[in-house]
């Protein structure tokens, strides 16, 4: 097995999260971390063992031999790293969305696709057990043609000043409009229509959106940042699919496993990136283990291909605009 050698760029709690999944598999070498923070990236680099530290991005492809890099900054930031790192010859993993620009999003696909490099869109609920074994239900024609998908994706109020670099639609509405493409797929959404309402005075934190895929079904996605602090796991999160041969339900408060104190009720993730025996695993992990094994064997990304998550920053921005301008949009 050749080794990956790579690099984590942004190193908050999600760069922090990609860093332990890619310190734990075998066959990768994590030689550089990049932060606007150099104590931030000092303190991880010590923790596990990485040999090089920089602030900048270009500095590091220009001294330090990669094979891949994560670029898990804010989506107002994405640009600049990955087109630097395919321009260096190196494979990208990009957390989603791509990003708050779809001008932005189609340049890095389409550099990517010009250079031959691979560029893999963290897109997570593709490789959420029970949204797969949902998508593998309909592909098999098990559940008939499916009519509608809803997706629901409500967090604590507290949560909303974390994700203020963009719509914050980007941040959650946009795992479910990635999951309505793909449950439609080979179907093509033809209008959005979106409503939204700014609660707490920090920009919108309710987001209810309608797509119609040119055959007439349906997707509807709900996002809002109003639920109470004390919501078990902070969010509540329900995906229902209905064909004409069966139907399919996911809801997600705590994952199957809620502990009860004499303090509070509490809601503990067992699928996204939970910590088992000291690794994190679930979703995150076999996301990012995927990316892996394309850039160890060469293998082209098609979970999602580019294409699919530039698809779903078109859709997201359209419903976006929908809502400024109060009026359904028709897409090309």
């Amino acid at each position: 097995m050749s080794v990956v050698r790579t690099a984590v760029i942004g190193l908050g709690d999600f760069g922090s999260l990609h860093l332990d999944v890619l310190s734990s598999l075998p066959g990768v070498e994590v030689v550089a971390l990049v932060s606007r923070s150099q104590a931030r990236a000092r303190e991880l680099a010590a923790q596990y063992g990485v040999p090089h530290t920089f602030g900048d991005a270009d500095e590091m492809l220009a001294r330090v031999p990669v094979d891949s890099v994560h670029v898990v900054t804010e989506e107002t930031r994405h640009l600049a790293p990955v087109l630097a790192a395919l321009r260096a010859g190196v494979d990208v993993f990009l957390e989603k969305p791509m990003s708050h620009d779809l001008t932005e999003a189609r340049l890095m696909a389409a550099e990517a696709e010009r250079l031959g490099r691979k560029l893999m869109v963290g897109h997570i609920l593709r490789f959420d057990a029970r949204c797969a074994e949902v998508k593998a239900r309909i592909a098999s024609g098990e559940m008939g043609r499916v009519a509608t998908v809803y997706g629901r994706r409500n967090m604590a109020k507290s949560m909303a000043s974390q994700y203020s670099h963009s719509s914050r639609l980007y941040t959650t509405g946009i795992h479910d409009v990635d999951l309505v493409l793909w449950y439609f797929e080979g179907r093509r959404p033809v209008e959005v229509y979106m409503k939204t309402m700014a609660v707490f005075g920090q920009g919108d934190d309710v987001f209810w959106g309608l797509i119609t895929m040119d055959d007439g079904s349906l997707g509807v996605i709900e996002t809002s940042w109003v639920l109470p602090d004390a919501t078990p796991f902070r969010r509540h999160i329900l995906l229902e699919v209905l064909g004409t041969q069966g139907a399919a339900l996911v809801e997600v408060p705590a994952h199957g496993l809620t502990l009860w104190t004499d303090q509070a009720v509490v809601g503990v993730d067992t699928g996204y990136w939970p910590r088992v025996h000291g690794a994190t695993v679930g979703a995150l992990r076999d996301e990012i283990l995927y990316f892996v094994t394309c850039v160890q064997q060469n293998r082209p990304i098609e979970m999602p291909r580019p294409a699919e998550a530039v698809a779903a920053l078109e859709v997201s921005q359209a419903l976006v605009r929908s809502a400024q301008e109060g009026r359904p949009i028709r897409l090309d």
